[in-house]
């Protein structure tokens, strides 16, 4: 993966994002998950898209219920396409490693979470921010 001082790099970043979506989930919980840029990874855009078409057709083939989700820097400066999923926390974080993702964003009561995938170093932390306050929604 990557050495400790990147790790800490990385779930800072992860630390600061915003959500851009045509709707808000109706769910009380999800996950918002990507299959994008795997293991941090820069990959191209068709690669990419590749990637979130089959993590989508995955997700509809186990009947789970979910939404477009683009999350990325607050400032616009990058964002990856993703989804939110309606699914119980430890199944959306065995998804992502499935998808070889290094940590999940997490929606329980409008409170957000960053939980690890992969960078098992790491513990679930409260982002301490609503969910929503971070909510842009975007023109279908």
């Amino acid at each position: 993966m990557c050495d400790q001082n990147t790790q800490q790099d990385l779930w800072k970043t992860y630390q600061s994002i915003a959500f851009h979506a045509p709707q808000a989930p109706d769910a009380a919980a999800f996950a918002i998950l990507t299959a994008f840029n795997p293991r941090s990874q820069p990959l191209s855009d068709n690669e990419n898209y590749l990637r979130n078409e089959r993590l989508a057709k995955a997700m509809t083939q186990a009947g789970l219920r979910y939404w477009p989700m683009n999350g990325g820097a607050p400032d616009g400066s990058w964002f990856e396409p993703g989804f939110a999923v309606a699914i119980a926390s430890s199944d959306a974080v065995a998804l992502a490693k499935t998808w070889e993702q290094n940590a999940i964003y997490w929606v329980e009561n409008d409170t957000l979470w960053l939980l690890p995938a992969l960078m098992t170093d790491f513990t679930p932390q409260s982002l301490n921010v609503r969910f929503s306050s971070l909510l842009v929604a975007a023109k279908a």
